[in-house]
C-alpha cells in the first residue's frame, strides 16, 4: 500500500485549469504540479499530496488558475472527508 494520498479535481468550467494551489491559513499558498494540459474543461484529474503534506490537517483552501488567467474564489475543502472535489 503506498503512502501517497490522492484526491481529483473534476474540472466543469469552459475553461481549462492551468494551475492549483493549497493553503492551510490563506496566507501561505503551495502550487500542485499539472501537466502539460492542466485539467482540460470536462476531465477529471487524480493529484497526489507531497509526502511531506501526511501529517497535515484535514482540511485546505483550494483555488484555481484557469488558462485565461482568471482564479477562482478560494474553498475550504476536507479532504479527508471528501477526496473528490469538483470546480465550477
Amino acid at each position: 500500500m503506498s503512502d501517497q494520498f490522492t484526491f481529483t479535481v473534476t474540472n466543469q468550467t469552459d475553461l481549462a485549469i492551468t494551475e492549483l494551489w493549497v493553503s492551510v491559513d490563506e496566507d501561505e499558498w503551495l502550487p500542485f504540479t499539472l501537466n502539460d494540459d492542466g485539467i482540460p474543461s470536462g476531465e477529471t484529474a487524480t493529484i497526489v499530496w507531497a509526502e511531506y503534506t501526511n501529517d497535515s490537517p484535514c482540511e485546505w483552501y483550494i483555488s484555481a488558475v484557469f488558462e485565461d488567467e482568471s482564479e477562482s474564489d478560494s474553498a475550504l475543502f476536507n479532504f479527508c472527508e471528501e477526496p473528490d472535489l469538483t470546480i465550477g
